[in-house]
């Protein structure tokens, strides 16, 4: 009685197993399909060409999903990871500054003091310097924007979402 006891705990404890797994796995996927369409990236190119050695602005439209905020750049919890710009490295430009539009102060049930959101749509300004030797009639520019995304309760696993556009070359 004892062995047939521990033999039928046994599967139940594999069953109980296997089924966390399932739901974790299910879990994440889940999270990974929810956290890709709470922040959408658009950039938007200067209209002009560009000259070699000129400085420009790109513009980059976030657009976070309702019911969501991300971190500001300056989220005021240290242990919040804020929303930040990086550009892929390319000899032909140099990132000079990214300029933030003023985030939103709110409370939210998760911490005890306001904190540093953006919410809705929201245009990130990138400063960007073109190389003095840059040649050709166009630059691919890639990069990505890192953030957290939180709701009213608690706040996701921070995320990325990668950005793509192309500028003219003036010649």
């Amino acid at each position: 009685m004892k062995e047939r006891n521990a033999r039928l705990l046994a599967i139940f404890l594999m069953a109980m197993a296997i089924l966390l797994t399932a739901y974790r796995t299910a879990a994440l996927a889940q999270e990974k399909n929810v956290r890709q369409s709470i922040l959408t990236v658009k950039p938007i190119p200067p209209a002009k060409p560009v000259a070699p050695g000129d400085a420009f602005e790109i513009t980059l439209e976030l657009t976070v999903a309702p019911g969501f905020h991300i971190n500001s750049q300056k989220p005021e919890d240290e242990l919040l990871v804020p929303t930040s710009v990086e550009l892929k490295k390319d000899p032909a430009l140099e990132l000079k500054e990214v300029i933030f539009p003023e985030a939103k102060k709110k409370k939210f049930k998760f911490s005890d003091k306001p904190l540093s959101v953006y919410e809705g749509q929201v245009k990130v300004n990138l400063k960007i310097e073109l190389a003095e030797d840059v040649c050709g009639s166009s630059l691919e520019i890639e990069g990505k924007v890192r953030y957290q995304a939180c709701d009213q309760e608690a706040c996701l696993r921070p995320a990325s979402v990668p950005f793509k556009t192309t500028i003219k070359l003036a010649s």
